[in-house]
């Protein structure tokens, strides 16, 4: 990593821990996500990542409208920005169903999908739709390709697309094709894989097209696997394919030691700390603890360090002591930068982020769908 890109030239006034966000570097990964996918519109990327109202707004700038969420607040953080095409990856359930109809009803100029991977929930949220809306929600059939979190298995694909057909207020449009457990750092291990999911997926595409519509839309891949399906999607060319990355907008050190194939993808978020209290044999306290930064990478492997030379000791909830491993001196006050292992719910612990140009903190956008909606 090039530190002098990330280096702040005057920090007096800014309070640590915090989030540091790059904007020129966060565009340079849009388009690279997009010179990938080979158009903007097959992009519908993550935005679990980010969370940020002004993030979808960089990306709009360079053409990119479609978005996928996982929660109600991201989903209600997309339609305020304007997006104009929003799916609601993420099973509904319980009170869930309702609200997510409401805010269909809210926002009519956003173009929703949401996802349904048993007969269950397709019925209740046909339910929903009838007694609310005069209007249809379409939905993808969330497919299990192997990760066995959420999804219906290939197996029963076929039943739940009948009874689809079937129920009023849904309208079936396709599939959403999440394959998080295909994480391998070899490129060609990450193809095979993705080769056997095309091998599944043909059959749900044609079954689709004979019982529904011409125009089969699939959702798929994240970070790791879309470059793949942007390469062999082709091999689907009767469908309509769209790439769900996330991680890519801000990338974090894990994604970049894990994934040599896709390097294009810079570091677009830094932590910054200070020395709050120094210790023996090279040990310092930086004011980094684990409701600061993502603590569900191993420890002693949470935290990476771009400025000094040094290793985790000690995580605690305000606290991380480390040790440097050269002859470095700190003293009080020093800054330590660091690239977390886990950038994603490295965000999430934080309200906003400080938002650097030409090493300055200029400004702070809010990390606006980090909190949950209760009722």
């Amino acid at each position: 990593m090039d530190f002098a890109k990330y280096r702040l030239s005057s920090t007096e006034h800014v309070l640590t821990p915090c989030l540091l966000g790059y904007p020129d570097i966060i565009k340079h990964n849009i388009q690279e996500a997009i010179r990938i996918a080979r158009s903007a519109q097959r992009l519908r990327p993550h935005v679990k990542t980010h969370k940020s109202s002004r993030i979808i707004g960089l990306m709009k700038d360079l053409g990119v409208t479609k978005h996928k969420c996982a929660t109600l607040a991201e989903a209600h953080m997309l339609a305020l920005a304007k997006a104009s095409d929003v799916l609601i990856a993420y099973p509904l359930v319980g009170p869930a169903t309702d609200h997510a109809v409401r805010l269909i009803e809210s926002f009519p100029d956003t173009k929703f999908y949401l996802v349904v991977d048993n007969t269950t929930t397709a019925k209740v949220l046909s339910q929903a739709m009838n007694e609310r809306l005069p209007k249809t929600i379409e939905v993808l059939i969330d497919v299990d390709t192997g990760m066995h979190r959420t999804g219906a298995p290939v197996t029963q694909v076929a039943e739940l697309l009948d009874l689809l057909t079937h129920l009023q207020g849904l309208v079936p449009s396709g599939f959403h094709i999440y394959d998080g457990q295909n994480h391998q750092p070899s490129l060609e291990e990450r193809e095979s894989a993705v080769g056997k999911i095309l091998a599944d997926l043909r059959p749900l595409a044609d079954q689709f097209k004979a019982s529904c519509a011409d125009n089969c839309l699939m959702v798929c891949g994240g970070t790791p696997t879309f470059p793949v399906f942007a390469q062999v999607c082709d091999e689907l060319s009767d469908c309509t394919i769209e790439l769900s990355p996330g991680t890519f907008v801000l990338n974090d050190f894990n994604y970049g030691r894990d994934y040599r194939d896709m390097d294009c993808f810079q570091p677009a978020a830094l932590m910054l700390s200070r020395v709050i209290s120094i210790g023996s044999n090279q040990h310092y306290t930086i004011d980094l603890g684990y409701k600061a930064v993502a603590s569900d990478p191993p420890a002693r492997s949470r935290c990476h360090f771009v400025n000094i030379h040094a290793e985790e000791v000690q995580h605690s909830e305000e606290h991380l002591v480390i040790r440097v491993l050269d002859n470095t001196v700190l003293e009080l006050g020093d800054l330590v930068y660091v690239q977390p292992a886990h950038i994603c719910p490295t965000v999430a612990l934080h309200c906003e982020m400080q938002i650097v140009i030409d090493g300055q903190v200029n400004e702070s956008w809010p990390i606006d769908a980090r909190d949950r909606f209760y009722r």
